[in-house]
């Protein structure tokens, strides 16, 4: 019964990370959504607000940010594994920030692709599906070693 409880808890929470998704461009100030579903290489860089794009990231980051530490609790119930989440989500998003707002900038062709796979790091919680695999790695040799 308990694992029952904690599947659909985790499932729960991956529904959360989904409606951030599907209702983005409802929740969030992001010129850079439309931009990028169109041919984005053939025009220029939208204006946008640095102040309010910089809060709206930072907005979907958090949200993501407690949806991600939930899952990786309720996956492995690790205080090591929540704090090395925590710092890998919030280094990254620093660097990839201050890159972003740096690169937008700029209007190269080569640019706008680097903007977009930054921004796709930024807003989306990708690195979740890099270290719910290394947490189990790591789990499993230790329960191995001993």
């Amino acid at each position: 019964m308990r694992k029952i409880k904690m599947i659909l808890i985790i499932s729960v929470l991956i529904l959360g990370l989904i409606s951030v998704r599907v209702f983005e461009s409802y929740l969030f100030y992001d010129p850079f959504n439309f931009y990028f579903k169109n041919n984005f290489q053939n025009i220029s860089i939208p204006n946008f607000s640095i102040i309010k794009l910089l809060s709206s990231f930072t907005l979907r980051f958090l949200i993501n940010l407690i949806l991600a530490l939930s899952i990786i609790w309720f996956l492995y119930r690790s205080k090591s594994f929540i704090k090395a989440t925590f710092w890998v989500n919030f280094t990254s998003y620093l660097i990839l920030l201050t890159c972003f707002m740096i690169f937008s900038e700029f209007d190269y062709n080569w640019i706008k692709m680097l903007l977009f796979y930054i921004r796709r790091f930024l807003i989306h919680p990708i690195l979740l599906l890099i270290l719910i695999p290394g947490f189990y790695f790591i789990k499993f040799i230790k329960t191995k070693n001993q």
